[in-house]
């Protein structure tokens, strides 16, 4: 082997050695911002101001701050920002249910989804906050209620709040295809909905009981439980 044919080799492995490790940094910064690591699940909050703000170039748009969950159930607090068009796309109203995908620095994209299209896993522990009241009665309060429930209305699930005396009556109505939902829904009702129960009882002291049903469009309850506000949970499974 010549001089010149040892030196080529030489040279190609002076290459290697420096260009391996340039790739395997580009590659992994790709990786790190660029791939997607995981999905992330949330409903907008009842009580999340979406005012829009405009940018330098006079575009409008809109941060966002939430806490999201994966199939697993495991919390990430995700930041985001959505560009508006002038009919309002891509802004997110509260109760809508998102689908984050993540890398493992950056979000990747963010879309509105069903809530039939949430992993059980993510739907556990998704909580659903309301706006402060400024009701002055139980029946105003229930509608109210029942408005900002409105907002959470999917397909796959209706959900409501009515004045009943002195009790307030939540009900979670989902289609007969969302019935594992339902059941799911059932099983998690006691934390979900502890924290709200008692935000009612202190917004109202005349509440003596909060009922919560879980149905199918088809009137089977599958789950109801009532809370008496001057002791302590009791359930009923249907």
């Amino acid at each position: 082997m010549n001089k010149r044919k040892i030196g080529r080799w030489i040279a190609l492995a002076a290459a290697i050695v420096v260009l391996v490790p340039v790739v395997l940094f580009l590659k992994q910064y790709y990786d790190n911002r660029y791939a997607l690591d995981d999905v992330y699940y949330t409903v907008v909050p009842l009580d999340y101001d979406i005012t829009p703000y405009d940018d330098e170039q006079g575009g409008r748009m809109k941060d966002y701050v939430l806490t999201c969950y994966n199939a697993d159930g495991e919390a990430r607090e995700l930041e985001f920002t959505v560009f508006i068009d002038a009919h309002g796309a891509n802004l997110y109203p509260p109760g809508t249910f998102l689908k984050v995908r993540v890398s493992r620095q950056l979000v990747l994209d963010c879309y509105a989804l069903d809530v039939a299209d949430v992993p059980l896993g993510a739907l556990e522990r998704i909580r659903i906050t309301f706006q402060p009241t400024t009701a002055t009665s139980l029946v105003a309060y229930a509608q109210e209620r029942s408005s900002q429930l409105s907002a959470i209305d999917t397909p796959s699930l209706q959900a409501s709040c009515a004045a009943d005396g002195t009790t307030l009556v939540y009900t979670y109505r989902y289609n007969a295809a969302a019935k594992e939902l339902a059941e799911a829904e059932a099983s998690l009702l006691d934390p979900v909905y502890l924290a709200q129960f008692r935000a009612d009882s202190e917004a109202f002291p005349e509440l003596t009981a909060i009922a919560l049903e879980v149905k199918l469009d088809d009137g089977t309850v599958v789950f109801s439980q009532s809370y008496d506000t001057r002791i302590e949970f009791t359930y009923e499974m249907a």
